[in-house]
């Protein structure tokens, strides 16, 4: 239950009743009964025959993973590395990218909390400036003000599809019409869209784009990929790190690294997460990407009129938005008792803090957000029973504190 952008998730599976009502997919979707019965039959294959063997015996269908993830991004599957985490593999392209004292990395106060991170190190290290991509007072990027931001010293331009603390979509795909040098790489987070948004790597012009498996794609932890573009291929030639799959160890004791994105991948990986990865591939084609919009869009305003109706409580994206999930604080009632007493209700939701999320929640004077985010399998019953809980807890805690709350 541990999200990637909240280390506060529920403490208990179920409540005493042994009712579930999972609302937390931008942390970590459900997984289908096919991705679990994928991963379950693969670990008995290793247990019969050994982790190399079985993964020998099935290396067609793991490699049918690359097949489906890079359609999905709408890249050649030589364009397509995998690794364990998506910041893991953003991080691993960053740092590979050329930066020099003078340099400018423009980047979204948005952009996930360990993306941020990175950039900041880099830039300090080697005297590059960062700086923060304006925004609108609604939250988005402000694509004229970056456009103006964007000189030949620009190396890279960063953000997400949808930050981790809002559930608003970003123009990601305006932001990559903006003109930008050659040399000028742009890496897009999409975490939080790939999934449920019809995102791709050629539609948002991008060179880097990363995304989970565990999110919308409801495939199970451990896994995440990476789309690149030629101009990524030619700019990241020569990976900070690498492994023996990366490339060839010549007699001479140089390295000749391959000329696809596997030159960013580790030979050893979770076979069985990747054949389940492969799974949550083949649902999403079976249910279709468009539909899991559709139902999505139709239980966040279902949910966002249940919340406004709870006294106390603010609700950050707007009713016709197309929002991802959505995020709220209460008056009174801190996020962190939100989230832990709905979760001993057998209810699971999340908070993003200043650890995830420090320029963003800073910039709107907030510390923490509570998150919620239905998918798929989300039933009008999960919806109403979230908010009748959600409702009495502030009627309790309004209680609790006094008349002058």
């Amino acid at each position: 239950m541990i999200s990637r952008d909240s280390r506060r998730g529920p403490s208990a599976a179920e409540d005493e009743s042994g009712v579930f009502t999972h609302l937390n997919a931008a942390g970590a979707g459900l997984m289908p009964e096919s991705v679990v019965a994928a991963i379950k039959s693969h670990l008995d294959l290793e247990a019969r025959r050994g982790v190399h063997w079985a993964a020998a015996d099935a290396i067609g269908t793991i490699e049918e993973t690359r097949i489906l993830a890079a359609r999905l991004m709408s890249v050649a599957p030589t364009h397509l590395g995998f690794g364990e985490q998506a910041s893991r593999l953003w991080a691993l392209a960053f740092a590979s990218m050329p930066l020099k004292r003078g340099d400018r990395i423009l980047i979204a106060r948005n952009d996930w909390g360990g993306n941020i991170l990175n950039a900041v190190r880099r830039a300090a290290c080697v005297g590059a400036e960062l700086i923060r991509l304006p925004m609108t007072r609604k939250g988005l990027i402000d694509i004229e003000e970056v456009a103006a931001l964007v000189d030949e010293r620009t190396v890279a331009i960063c953000a997400p599809a949808v930050a981790s603390s809002s559930g608003l979509r970003q123009p990601v795909e305006a932001l990559g019409s903006i003109p930008r040098p050659e040399t000028c790489l742009y890496f897009v987070d999409g975490a939080q869209a790939i999934g449920q948004f019809d995102l791709t790597l050629p539609g948002a012009s991008a060179d880097i784009m990363v995304a989970p498996g565990r999110k919308w794609l409801r495939g199970g932890r451990g896994q995440a990929m990476m789309a690149l573009s030629d101009r990524a291929l030619r700019r990241l030639a020569r990976p900070i790190i690498i492994d023996q799959s990366a490339g060839t160890w010549c007699p001479d004791d140089s390295f000749q690294l391959r000329e696809d994105a596997r030159r960013f991948e580790a030979w050893e990986f979770s076979a069985s997460g990747r054949l389940g990865l492969r799974a949550s591939l083949q649902e999403l084609d079976r249910v279709g990407r468009s539909n899991v919009r559709a139902h999505n869009i139709e239980k966040l305003r279902r949910l966002g009129v249940n919340l406004r109706d709870v006294p106390g409580l603010t609700v950050f994206e707007d009713a016709d938005a197309d929002a991802a999930f959505l995020t709220f604080q209460h008056a009174f009632l801190p996020a962190d008792t939100i989230v832990d007493e709905l979760a001993r209700r057998g209810i699971a939701i999340a908070s993003v803090g200043l650890d995830y999320a420090r320029w963003e929640l800073e910039a709107r004077s907030l510390e923490k957000i509570v998150r919620v985010a239905p998918h798929i399998y989300s039933s009008d019953h999960d919806i109403g029973r979230f908010t009748e809980e959600l409702a009495r807890l502030a009627k309790r805690g309004k209680r609790d504190c006094g008349p002058s709350a």
